[in-house]
């Protein structure tokens, strides 16, 4: 009989890494955090990502179904441990999207969720309860009432002329002699770039969601998105991007300002 010598195609296996097995083994993983956790990285995408349904996961996880407030709990003790992380979800349903560290991307690159951390690259070893509740509970907010009812922004306002210098400035010569030599180095950095659609070439995750999100928004080009995660990180972004969504912002008269306006709140 002859045998089919055909190579999977490697994007149908996920890497778990072994760190998993010794940190149940030395205690900082309980049974059901551990079996949880490698069940979301089974679920992965190629980027890292496990689209969560609390319903779903209750079902699925364990040999027995379990009810979804467990499976909350048990997301809260691997996000306090930084194993996981996923926005704060005070007020929410349905399902939503949770990232994993240590991921390698197509791009050969390794994910981490340092910047979602706060650039901590270490992990709790504890999860302490108190801390986990009120994570449920505490949420960046403001006000969205007022927005979803503006239907639209005006392009020269200060929130918008105040990012738009900030991400776009970075060739202006006047804004140069007032930059630090940090900021000055990395703007040339920025300015060889290529932030167009198509010729924006992807390095990490980050800029990949960074074209992500300009797609999204309609923007023009992927300098704003861009320099927004360069400065204030891709969760700014993110949450900017949910909230435009829930404010119909393709609706609006200017899509990319409405969302400019947006990132400018979060800042």
């Amino acid at each position: 009989m002859k045998l089919n010598m055909e190579p999977a195609k490697i994007e149908n296996y996920v890497i778990t890494p072994r760190y998993i097995a010794t940190d149940y083994r030395n205690g900082q993983l309980t049974i059901p955090e551990r079996n949880l956790l490698l069940w979301l990285r089974v679920n992965g995408s190629p980027y890292g990502i496990a689209i969560v349904d609390m319903a779903s996961y209750a079902r699925e996880t364990f040999n027995t179904p379990v009810d979804k407030s467990y499976i909350n709990k048990l997301l809260l003790s691997l996000k306090s441990k930084r194993y996981v992380w996923y926005m704060d979800r005070a007020g929410r349903r349905g399902s939503f999207d949770v990232h994993m560290g240590d991921w390698i991307l197509p791009s050969k690159h390794l994910k981490t969720l340092n910047t979602h951390f706060g650039d901590t690259p270490v992990r709790s070893e504890e999860s302490d309860d108190e801390t986990s509740e009120a994570e449920v509970k505490t949420e960046n907010t403001f006000n969205s009432q007022s927005l979803k009812k503006r239907k639209t922004v005006d392009s020269s306002s200060e929130s918008f002329k105040s990012i738009g210098k900030l991400i776009r400035g970075y060739d202006n010569d006047k804004n140069k002699e007032k930059n630090k030599e940090k900021d000055s180095l990395q703007s040339l950095s920025l300015n060889k770039r290529d932030f167009s659609f198509g010729g924006f070439k992807v390095n990490s995750y980050e800029e990949l969601k960074c074209k992500e999100i300009a797609s999204a928004v309609a923007d023009a080009d992927i300098a704003f998105c861009y320099g927004t995660y360069n400065k204030y990180g891709l969760i700014v972004l993110e949450r900017a991007l949910k909230e435009f969504q829930e404010s119909d912002g393709l609706g609006k008269d200017n899509p990319p300002a409405f969302f400019n306006s947006i990132v400018q709140q979060f800042i």
